[in-house]
C-alpha cells in the first residue's frame, strides 16, 4: 500500500525539537526531561556492549572455520550498530540525566566506535536541520554536478567512506586550525558534512582534538597489548565500516524531500531490531528526536513501514537525474 507525502506533520506527530530542525536551528534545544530509570539502563546496555565487543573479537579470532567466522562479524556489525545507537542517546542529551555521564558513555561508545563523539554530534544535529535539503541528496545528480564525479563519491560513500571520514579527520584536527571552519564549510550547500564545520564552536574543535587523541591511545594500546591479531580487527572492523556506511542513508534516500518525512522506519527481526536498539524507527526519531530508544519501537505504527534489507538494496543503486517534479514522491508501505 501506499501513503500520500505529509509535508506538513501535525503537532501530534511532531515534538518542539522536530519542529525546531524543520526551523534550522543551529544548536540544539535541550532536552525537558531525562528519565533516571533509562539513565540507568543505558548504563547496563553499555557495559553488556563493551562485553560483547571484547567478547566476539576472541571468538571471531578463534573460529574453527570461515563461515562461523563470518556469521561472527556479521552479528559484531549488528552489535556495533548499537553501540552506534548509545551514542546516538549522547548525541541528543537522553543518554543519561547527569551531564557528565551522558558525555561519558558518548565517549565510551565513540572510542570503540573509532571516532570522536563531539564530531558525530555536531553532525548530527545538522542532519536534523538539512535531511532532504540539495546538502543530503546523494541519490540524486542536479545539472551542475557531474554524474561521473557525483556517483564515484556516492559509493565512496555508502561503502565504507562514511565511516573512514568519521576515523580520519579527528586525528587531522590535531593540525587543523579552527579558523579553517569557514574555508572546511565551502561547499555547504551540496555536502552536508561541509556544512557542520559551520556548527562547531572553539570549544567543540577543542574537545573533539582531545577525543581523537584518547582514541589513538587506546586503539594502539589494543594493537600491541590487546589479545587479537591485527587481521583480526581488520576484518571485524572493515565489515562494520561497510555495513554502517550503507546504513546511513537507507532511512532517507528516495524519500519525499521533506526535513522530518523524508525519512523511512523499517521492520526489522525483533533479536536484530534489539541489538540496534530500534534505530531502524527512523522516520519517529524525526519526528520526536528527544524520544529515548527505549520508546521509539511503541511510538511507531508498524503497518507505515518497509523491510530493512529492501531499502538496503535500494542504496547499492547509482544516483539518478535529479527528477522534475520532486514534489510527488510518495511513501509505500507493505
Amino acid at each position: 500500500m501506499s501513503a500520500p507525502t505529509s509535508t506538513s506533520p501535525s503537532p501530534a506527530q511532531t515534538d518542539d525539537i522536530g519542529r525546531a530542525a524543520v526551523d534550522g536551528v543551529r544548536r540544539e534545544p535541550v532536552p525537558a526531561v531525562v528519565r533516571a530509570p533509562y539513565g540507568r539502563q543505558n548504563l547496563t546496555v553499555l557495559c553488556a556492549q563493551v562485553l560483547a565487543w571484547a567478547g566476539l573479537l576472541t571468538t571471531i579470532e578463534h573460529a574453527p572455520n570461515l563461515a562461523i567466522k563470518l556469521g561472527l562479524v556479521l552479528l559484531f556489525c549488528f552489535v556495533m550498530q548499537g553501540v552506534f545507537t548509545m551514542m546516538h542517546e549522547f548525541f541528543h542529551g537522553i543518554a543519561h540525566p547527569n551531564r557528565r555521564i551522558n558525555y561519558g558513555i558518548g565517549v565510551v561508545g565513540s572510542t570503540l566506535f573509532g571516532t570522536a563523539a563531539t564530531l558525530h554530534k555536531v553532525n548530527h544535529w545538522g542532519h536534523h536541520v538539512r535531511n532532504r535539503t540539495p546538502a543530503e541528496q546523494g541519490e540524486f545528480y542536479h545539472p551542475h554536478e557531474s554524474r561521473l564525479g557525483k556517483t564515484a563519491l556516492y559509493y565512496f560513500a555508502v561503502l565504507g567512506g562514511l565511516y573512514l571520514s568519521g576515523l580520519v579527520f579527528p586525528l587531522l584536527s590535531v593540525l587543523i586550525p579552527y579558523s579553517a571552519v569557514r574555508w572546511l564549510s565551502a561547499d555547504k550547500r551540496r555536502n552536508t558534512y561541509s556544512a557542520a564545520f559551520e556548527q562547531f564552536r572553539p570549544q567543540d574543535w577543542v574537545r573533539m582534538r582531545l577525543e581523537g587523541v584518547a582514541m589513538v591511545l587506546f586503539w594502539c594500546a589494543v594493537v600491541m597489548w590487546g589479545p587479537w591479531r591485527w587481521q583480526t580487527l581488520v576484518l571485524a572492523y572493515g565489515a562494520f565500516c561497510v555495513s554502517w556506511s550503507s546504513l546511513q542513508w537507507v532511512y532517507h534516500l528516495r524519500t519525499p524531500l521533506d526535513v522530518i518525512e523524508g525519512a523511512y522506519n523499517l521492520r526489522l527481526p525483533t533479536p536484530i531490531r534489539l541489538l540496534f536498539l530500534n534505530f531502524n524507527c527512523n522516520l519517529t526519531h524525526h519526528r520526536q528526536p528527544h524520544l529515548p530508544w527505549q520508546d521509539l519501537y511503541s511510538h511507531s505504527d508498524q503497518r507505515e513501514t518497509q523491510p530493512l534489507w529492501y531499502r538496503w538494496a535500494r542504496v547499492l543503486l547509482p544516483p539518478e537525474p535529479y527528477p522534475t517534479d520532486p514534489s510527488r514522491f510518495d511513501k509505500r508501505y507493505f
